[in-house]
């Protein structure tokens, strides 16, 4: 039992990271494509709300499944010896503490995905802008 939970929670979080990963590649893919800057934009924004979902539903499921885990664990346990018992509620509150912990690190990771696609929309908009302003002077003769 205790690498089957091992297993689900590395697994969840892996599928989170590569959600993660595969959104952030599709953004800086558009940020690069040749298009207009507000529909860019808007792909952009459009990718980060899936991200956001999705990076939701995974911390969604996680917050779900573990009091129905841990209830049927403490059910089980009535059976089970005392010195055997609270070693397993031990492990049981330390599975809880560490899936606490990837849900919030998972947040903080959020949030610099989030930094990080806004200033490289923010640098690809100046660069945009630099861009037409040369044009502009080099059509004008200046």
């Amino acid at each position: 039992m205790k690498g089957n939970e091992k297993t689900g929670v590395s697994g969840t979080l892996l599928a989170a990271a590569a959600l993660v990963g595969s959104v952030a590649g599709a953004a800086l893919g558009l940020v690069l494509a040749p298009q207009s800057g507000d529909k860019t934009r808007a792909k952009i924004r459009d990718s980060y709300g899936k991200l956001v979902e999705n990076v939701n539903s995974v911390v969604q499921k996680v917050d779900n499944t573990l009091p129905d885990l841990l209830s049927k664990v403490k059910s089980e346990l009535q059976d089970v010896p005392e010195n055997v018992k609270s070693e397993l509620i031990s492990l049981t509150k330390d599975t809880e503490e560490r899936i606490s912990k990837a849900v919030e690190m998972s947040g903080v990771y959020l949030t610099d995905v989030k930094n990080t696609i806004s200033s490289t929309i923010d640098g690809g908009r100046k660069t945009i802008v630099s861009t037409i302003e040369e044009g502009k002077k080099k059509i004008s003769g200046n």
